[in-house]
Formats: structure tokens, C-alpha cells, sequence
């Protein structure tokens, strides 16, 4: 017998009445008086989200709101093959533009390029571990990473270079790199995968590592074909700074991911926190000495990654996804 409301969780409907979902067994009730009492939250000013977004990076904090219902809703099964598609069309469009056949003549330096970003990624889509994000949607992420790699690249030599010198690129890179994110999250088809904060974190890192792997090839060959560096050495070093494109993301993502989770919607202006800490993390990376960047700010984004995603996976185990995480089959 159906009703005039459908289970947050589930999606089934039910009489005005009901306690639990006769589906589920999620709490209908019990959910509807928490958001009846939380009402409509106030948008919180993007000086304070950006506090925020930075203080996460030091400590291991919780959401202090209860989440939005829509942490809970499922994504309507549908083909992603338009996603699976775009993500190929997307990594070879910016190698391809970017390198011609370079990339392919050096296909080693490619693949050294993109090894460590896709190991440090797959350890970051497995910390998912009540509602695992589609491998497709991923890789969709990390096939934008690279074509925004391609766009930096342009406006990188048009704007950064003659205009904001090194310490500007992660005002173009960043809102390159997490811009892919966004639509993901805002996509009709896709908005209900697009749950929390931890699935910002994901998705963000998908694109740094799409990004840096694409960056990485031109480094790599440029240190080992001009004698500069050898070969493992200069790897070594672009390794390091992709997992630092992969965590500058990730923070940008992750305030996406927070709008989503206390708000159940997302606005262009809630990447502007995350983007703001990622560009200026990135700031200090590209114009203070090496000895200060690989000792003082690597370890404290490395750091920072962890806690961001050890509280948002925390928040998960509260708010009930051991039961309760939106199933979905790819």
C-alpha cells in the first residue's frame, strides 16, 4: 500500500504514518523530527568554511551538525557508459594535445608518471569502506584531471608565468582540477552518488592524480632526456609532488562533499574554501625552499589528507552507513 513520502533510504514508498520503512527498516520517524528540528541551515560565510577547511587539516574533527537526508538517497540505476567513454576521451585528448606521440615514443616515462598517483589514489577509494564510489565515476574524475591539465597548461603560459610567477599556478590549476568534480556533483544523473564529504575527498583525488600524472610525463622526460637528473631519482621526485596535487584536490573536494552532507545541495561558491587552502598549500609548495616544502609542508598535507579522511569515514560510522550506506550496483 503506498503513501504520499518515499524512504530517504531507500526509496519506497510509504504511509504518512510510518515509523520504518516496511523496505529498509530505516527510522522514517525519527528522521523526519531531526530535520524538522534542524530547519533550513544558514549559509555559513566562506571565511569561516575556509577556517573550517583548514582546521580539518590539523585535527581529526566531526561534522558538529546532523546530516542532510540526501547523505542517504541512491543513485537511480543507469548506464554510465557516457562516463566510462568521457573518462578515455578525456585522458587521451590531454596527453594527446598536450604531448602529440611523445607520450607514446616514452610510453615508460608515462606509465612512472602515472604509477605512484594511481597506488595513492586506490589506497583513497578503498578508505571508503561502507559505500564504495563506481569505478567509473573515478576514473571519470581522473580522465578530467588530465584534460584540465591540458587547460592549465595554456593558461598557465598566458596568465601565470607573465603575471603571477610560480606561486600563482594553484590559482589556475585548482579550480581546474576540482571544476570536473563539481559538475559531477551537481549532475542530475549523478548528484545522489555524490553523498558527503568523503566522496568529495575521492572524487577530488581523482582528479589531482589524473592531473598529476599528466604533469609528471613532462618532468620526468624533460629531467632524464636532458641529463638532468637520472632516471629513478627524477621519478622519486615528481611521485612526491603528485601526491601532493592528489591531496590539494582532495581538500577542495572535500568542501563540496561538506555542503552536500549539511545542506543537501551544492553551490558554485562552496568549492571557494577548499580551493583557497589547496591554492595556498600550493603556494607555499612552489616558492619556498625544497628543504622547507619536503620537510615542513609535505608532511603536513600527507597529515592533513589522513585526518580529513579518517573523520569523514568517523562521521559515516555515526551516522549509521554500517546499515544504512545508500546500495548501489554498478
Amino acid at each position: 500500500m503506498s503513501g504520499d513520502k518515499r524512504c530517504r533510504h531507500c526509496d519506497t514508498w510509504l504511509l504518512d504514518d510510518a515509523v520504518y520503512c516496511h523496505s529498509c527498516g530505516f527510522k522514517v520517524r525519527e528522521w523526519d523530527q531531526a530535520q524538522s528540528e534542524k530547519g533550513e541551515l544558514e549559509q555559513p560565510s566562506t571565511i569561516v568554511e575556509t577556517v573550517k577547511a583548514f582546521m580539518s587539516l590539523i585535527r581529526r574533527t566531526p561534522l558538529q551538525v546532523a546530516p542532510s537526508a540526501t547523505v542517504f538517497l541512491e543513485r537511480q540505476p543507469r548506464s554510465m557508459l557516457v562516463y566510462a567513454a568521457s573518462a578515455v576521451v578525456l585522458l587521451f585528448v590531454g596527453l594527446g594535445i598536450s604531448y602529440g606521440g611523445d607520450w607514446l615514443t616514452y610510453i615508460g616515462f608515462t606509465v612512472a608518471g602515472y604509477a605512484v598517483p594511481l597506488i595513492v589514489l586506490a589506497y583513497i577509494v578503498r578508505s571508503d569502506v561502507y559505500e564504495r564510489e563506481p569505478i567509473v565515476i573515478v576514473a571519470y574524475c581522473f580522465g578530467w584531471g588530465a584534460f584540465s591539465g591540458l587547460l592549465a597548461g595554456v593558461l598557465n603560459s598566458v596568465i601565470t608565468e607573465p603575471f603571477l610567477g610560480a606561486g600563482g599556478a594553484g590559482l589556475i590549476e585548482e579550480p581546474l582540477k576540482i571544476w570536473g568534480v563539481y559538475q559531477i556533483a551537481k549532475s542530475a544523473r549523478m548528484k545522489n552518488e555524490f553523498n558527503d564529504h568523503l566522496d568529495g575527498i575521492i572524487y577530488g583525488a581523482a582528479a589531482g592524480a589524473g592531473f598529476a600524472g599528466l604533469e609528471n610525463f613532462w618532468y620526468i622526460s624533460e629531467m632524464v632526456l636532458n641529463n638532468a637528473y637520472p632516471a629513478l631519482f627524477a621519478i622519486a621526485i615528481r611521485s612526491i609532488t603528485g601526491v601532493m596535487h592528489i591531496s590539494w584536490s582532495a581538500i577542495a573536494g572535500r568542501s563540496l562533499g561538506v555542503a552536500k552532507a549539511t545542506r543537501g545541495k551544492i553551490r558554485r561558491s562552496d568549492m571557494l574554501p577548499g580551493i583557497l587552502i589547496a591554492a595556498g598549500i600550493h603556494f607555499l609548495w612552489n616558492t619556498l625552499s625544497t628543504d622547507i616544502a619536503f620537510f615542513l609542508i609535505l608532511p603536513f598535507t600527507l597529515s592533513g589528507l589522513r585526518n580529513m579522511i579518517a573523520a569523514a569515514v568517523d562521521d559515516e560510522k555515526r551516522w549509521g552507513f554500517e546499515f544504512f550506506a545508500p546500495d548501489e550496483k554498478e
